[in-house]
Protein backbone atom coordinates (compact mmCIF):
# COMPACT_ATOMS: atom_id res chain seq x y z
CA UNK A 1 0.00 0.00 0.00
CA UNK A 2 2.43 2.55 -1.34
CA UNK A 3 0.34 5.87 -1.10
CA UNK A 4 -1.07 4.47 2.64
CA UNK A 5 2.60 4.10 3.43
CA UNK A 6 3.55 7.31 1.74
CA UNK A 7 0.67 9.57 4.26
CA UNK A 8 1.11 7.63 7.22
CA UNK A 9 4.62 9.00 7.16
CA UNK A 10 3.65 12.65 5.98
CA UNK A 11 1.34 12.64 9.24
CA UNK A 12 4.12 11.70 11.18
CA UNK A 13 6.27 14.73 10.28
CA UNK A 14 3.74 16.87 11.38
CA UNK A 15 3.13 15.29 14.52
CA UNK A 16 -0.09 13.41 14.09
CA UNK A 17 0.54 10.08 14.15
CA UNK A 18 3.24 9.44 17.00
CA UNK A 19 2.23 10.62 20.30
CA UNK A 20 4.34 9.75 23.75
CA UNK A 21 2.81 7.42 26.02
CA UNK A 22 -0.08 9.29 27.70
CA UNK A 23 0.34 12.22 25.63
CA UNK A 24 -3.00 13.94 25.08
CA UNK A 25 -4.36 16.21 22.76
CA UNK A 26 -4.84 19.87 23.50
CA UNK A 27 -7.91 20.23 21.29
CA UNK A 28 -10.41 17.54 20.78
CA UNK A 29 -10.92 17.44 17.66
CA UNK A 30 -6.90 17.88 16.46
CA UNK A 31 -7.09 16.48 12.84
CA UNK A 32 -10.37 18.49 11.94
CA UNK A 33 -8.52 20.06 9.17
CA UNK A 34 -7.42 16.82 7.36
CA UNK A 35 -10.02 15.01 8.43
CA UNK A 36 -11.92 12.03 6.13
CA UNK A 37 -10.80 9.74 3.40
CA UNK A 38 -7.12 10.07 2.14
CA UNK A 39 -7.60 9.72 -1.33
CA UNK A 40 -10.01 9.37 -4.26
CA UNK A 41 -12.09 6.96 -4.29
CA UNK A 42 -10.75 3.68 -5.50
CA UNK A 43 -12.90 0.72 -6.14
CA UNK A 44 -10.15 -1.29 -6.25
CA UNK A 45 -8.10 -0.72 -3.46
CA UNK A 46 -11.74 -1.12 -1.84
CA UNK A 47 -12.15 -4.55 -2.92
CA UNK A 48 -8.41 -5.19 -1.89
CA UNK A 49 -8.96 -4.08 1.65
CA UNK A 50 -12.31 -5.98 2.59
CA UNK A 51 -10.92 -8.97 1.34
CA UNK A 52 -7.68 -8.49 3.59
CA UNK A 53 -10.53 -7.48 6.00
CA UNK A 54 -12.51 -11.24 5.69
CA UNK A 55 -8.70 -13.10 6.32
CA UNK A 56 -8.05 -10.63 9.61
CA UNK A 57 -11.49 -12.13 10.55
CA UNK A 58 -11.08 -15.53 9.91
CA UNK A 59 -7.26 -15.47 11.99
CA UNK A 60 -9.04 -13.52 14.79
CA UNK A 61 -11.58 -15.80 15.31
CA UNK A 62 -13.93 -13.21 14.07
CA UNK A 63 -17.73 -12.73 11.68
CA UNK A 64 -15.95 -11.84 8.58
CA UNK A 65 -19.68 -10.50 7.54
CA UNK A 66 -19.53 -8.57 10.79
CA UNK A 67 -15.58 -7.07 10.77
CA UNK A 68 -16.66 -5.87 7.10
CA UNK A 69 -20.24 -4.29 8.43
CA UNK A 70 -17.64 -2.55 11.01
CA UNK A 71 -15.73 -0.79 8.23
CA UNK A 72 -18.20 -0.26 5.82
CA UNK A 73 -19.92 1.64 9.18
CA UNK A 74 -16.87 3.28 10.40
CA UNK A 75 -15.58 5.01 6.33
CA UNK A 76 -17.05 2.71 3.60
CA UNK A 77 -13.51 0.84 3.80
CA UNK A 78 -11.50 3.74 3.11
CA UNK A 79 -7.89 4.57 4.97
CA UNK A 80 -9.18 7.82 6.66
CA UNK A 81 -8.15 10.18 9.40
CA UNK A 82 -11.28 10.81 11.52
CA UNK A 83 -11.42 14.43 13.29
CA UNK A 84 -9.13 13.25 16.77
CA UNK A 85 -6.85 11.57 14.37
CA UNK A 86 -8.10 8.35 14.60
CA UNK A 87 -6.82 5.68 11.58
CA UNK A 88 -7.39 4.25 8.97
CA UNK A 89 -10.82 2.30 7.32
CA UNK A 90 -11.60 0.84 11.30
CA UNK A 91 -10.62 4.83 13.09
CA UNK A 92 -8.78 3.48 15.88
CA UNK A 93 -7.65 5.79 18.32
CA UNK A 94 -4.43 5.94 18.71
CA UNK A 95 -4.30 5.24 22.38
CA UNK A 96 -5.01 1.55 21.65
CA UNK A 97 -1.64 1.63 20.46
CA UNK A 98 -0.18 1.66 23.74
CA UNK A 99 -2.82 -0.94 24.92
CA UNK A 100 -1.37 -3.06 22.20
CA UNK A 101 2.22 -2.56 23.03
CA UNK A 102 3.07 -1.46 19.42
CA UNK A 103 5.96 0.71 19.25
CA UNK A 104 4.57 3.66 17.41
CA UNK A 105 1.03 4.86 16.83
CA UNK A 106 1.92 5.14 12.99
CA UNK A 107 1.32 1.78 12.68
CA UNK A 108 -2.36 1.51 13.09
CA UNK A 109 -2.42 2.86 9.80
CA UNK A 110 -1.23 -0.10 8.00
CA UNK A 111 -3.86 -2.04 7.26
CA UNK A 112 -3.69 -5.17 8.63
CA UNK A 113 -2.91 -3.50 11.74
CA UNK A 114 -5.42 -1.65 11.89
CA UNK A 115 -8.51 -4.30 10.66
CA UNK A 116 -6.45 -6.91 13.96
CA UNK A 117 -6.66 -4.07 15.83
CA UNK A 118 -10.69 -3.17 15.05
CA UNK A 119 -11.08 -7.10 15.40
CA UNK A 120 -10.01 -7.19 18.80
CA UNK A 121 -11.69 -4.62 20.23
CA UNK A 122 -14.92 -5.89 18.65
CA UNK A 123 -14.61 -8.72 19.94
CA UNK A 124 -13.99 -7.43 23.50
CA UNK A 125 -17.37 -6.49 22.91
CA UNK A 126 -18.70 -9.67 21.88
CA UNK A 127 -17.52 -11.03 25.21
CA UNK A 128 -19.32 -8.69 27.44
CA UNK A 129 -22.55 -9.76 26.35
CA UNK A 130 -25.15 -10.68 28.21
CA UNK A 131 -28.38 -12.42 26.47
CA UNK A 132 -30.74 -9.74 28.76
CA UNK A 133 -29.37 -7.25 26.59
CA UNK A 134 -31.68 -8.65 23.75
CA UNK A 135 -34.19 -6.13 25.44
CA UNK A 136 -32.42 -3.34 24.54
CA UNK A 137 -34.66 -3.18 21.40
CA UNK A 138 -37.03 -1.51 23.00
CA UNK A 139 -34.60 1.38 24.04
CA UNK A 140 -35.97 4.94 23.17
CA UNK A 141 -32.79 6.25 21.61
CA UNK A 142 -32.06 3.21 19.66
CA UNK A 143 -36.05 3.36 18.37
CA UNK A 144 -35.48 6.92 17.21
CA UNK A 145 -32.39 6.22 15.31
CA UNK A 146 -34.63 3.87 13.69
CA UNK A 147 -33.59 0.73 15.24
CA UNK A 148 -36.76 -1.84 14.27
CA UNK A 149 -35.54 -5.58 15.06
CA UNK A 150 -37.29 -7.60 17.97
CA UNK A 151 -34.53 -8.27 19.67
CA UNK A 152 -30.54 -6.67 19.75
CA UNK A 153 -28.26 -8.91 18.87
CA UNK A 154 -24.92 -9.57 19.69
CA UNK A 155 -23.02 -8.55 17.06
CA UNK A 156 -24.59 -5.09 17.01
CA UNK A 157 -24.23 -4.49 20.58
CA UNK A 158 -20.65 -5.13 20.12
CA UNK A 159 -20.66 -2.79 17.64
CA UNK A 160 -22.37 -0.28 19.62
CA UNK A 161 -19.44 -1.24 22.26
CA UNK A 162 -16.70 -0.15 19.72
CA UNK A 163 -18.18 3.02 19.15
CA UNK A 164 -19.16 3.92 22.43
CA UNK A 165 -17.08 2.23 25.02
CA UNK A 166 -19.08 3.07 27.94
CA UNK A 167 -22.21 0.54 26.48
CA UNK A 168 -20.82 -2.77 28.54
CA UNK A 169 -21.21 -0.78 31.99
CA UNK A 170 -24.16 1.12 30.88
CA UNK A 171 -25.90 -1.87 29.97
CA UNK A 172 -24.90 -4.03 33.01
CA UNK A 173 -25.99 -1.25 35.49
CA UNK A 174 -29.24 -0.74 33.81
CA UNK A 175 -32.62 -2.05 35.26
CA UNK A 176 -34.45 -1.19 32.74
CA UNK A 177 -32.49 -1.02 29.21
CA UNK A 178 -35.35 1.09 27.71
CA UNK A 179 -33.99 3.74 29.59
CA UNK A 180 -30.50 3.68 29.05
CA UNK A 181 -28.74 6.99 27.81
CA UNK A 182 -27.33 5.92 24.85
CA UNK A 183 -25.75 8.98 22.55
CA UNK A 184 -28.12 9.68 19.36
CA UNK A 185 -24.54 9.32 17.77
CA UNK A 186 -23.99 5.81 19.00
CA UNK A 187 -27.54 4.69 18.12
CA UNK A 188 -27.31 5.97 14.96
CA UNK A 189 -23.97 4.12 14.14
CA UNK A 190 -25.44 1.03 15.71
CA UNK A 191 -28.46 1.29 13.41
CA UNK A 192 -26.30 1.48 10.54
CA UNK A 193 -23.86 -1.37 11.26
CA UNK A 194 -27.29 -3.49 11.80
CA UNK A 195 -28.03 -2.60 8.32
CA UNK A 196 -24.44 -2.71 7.01
CA UNK A 197 -24.00 -6.40 9.09
CA UNK A 198 -27.79 -8.21 6.74
CA UNK A 199 -26.07 -6.50 3.45
CA UNK A 200 -22.71 -7.93 3.97
CA UNK A 201 -24.34 -11.13 5.08
CA UNK A 202 -26.36 -11.28 2.32
CA UNK A 203 -23.14 -11.13 0.05
CA UNK A 204 -21.80 -13.81 1.77
CA UNK A 205 -24.53 -16.11 1.17
CA UNK A 206 -24.77 -15.02 -2.86
CA UNK A 207 -21.16 -16.23 -3.05
CA UNK A 208 -21.68 -19.66 -2.23
CA UNK A 209 -21.83 -19.16 1.97
CA UNK A 210 -17.34 -19.06 2.46
CA UNK A 211 -15.95 -16.37 3.18
CA UNK A 212 -12.97 -15.35 0.14
CA UNK A 213 -9.83 -16.53 0.83
CA UNK A 214 -6.72 -14.00 1.14
CA UNK A 215 -6.13 -12.24 -2.50
CA UNK A 216 -3.17 -11.46 -3.77
CA UNK A 217 -2.76 -7.63 -3.50
CA UNK A 218 -4.22 -5.55 -6.70
CA UNK A 219 -1.31 -4.82 -9.07
CA UNK A 220 -3.10 -1.68 -11.01
CA UNK A 221 -1.19 1.23 -9.21
CA UNK A 222 1.25 -0.59 -7.75
CA UNK A 223 -0.60 -0.91 -4.80
CA UNK A 224 0.64 -4.17 -2.52
CA UNK A 225 -0.22 -5.36 1.52
CA UNK A 226 2.13 -3.15 4.01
Amino acid sequence: MTEVRAAAHAFAVLGVLVMAPGAAFASPEPCAGMSGPQGPEDPQLREWLRRLIHDVARKEGVDPAALEALAVTETDIRPSIGKACELGPFQVSQQWARVFRLPSAELLWDPRINAIAAARIYKAGLRRWVPRYAGAARNRTLRAAGFRGTSLDRATFAALAYNWGRAPLAFSLAVDLRSVAIPASSASYAVRFNRALREATERFEAEGGTPPSRSRSPKAGGKRES
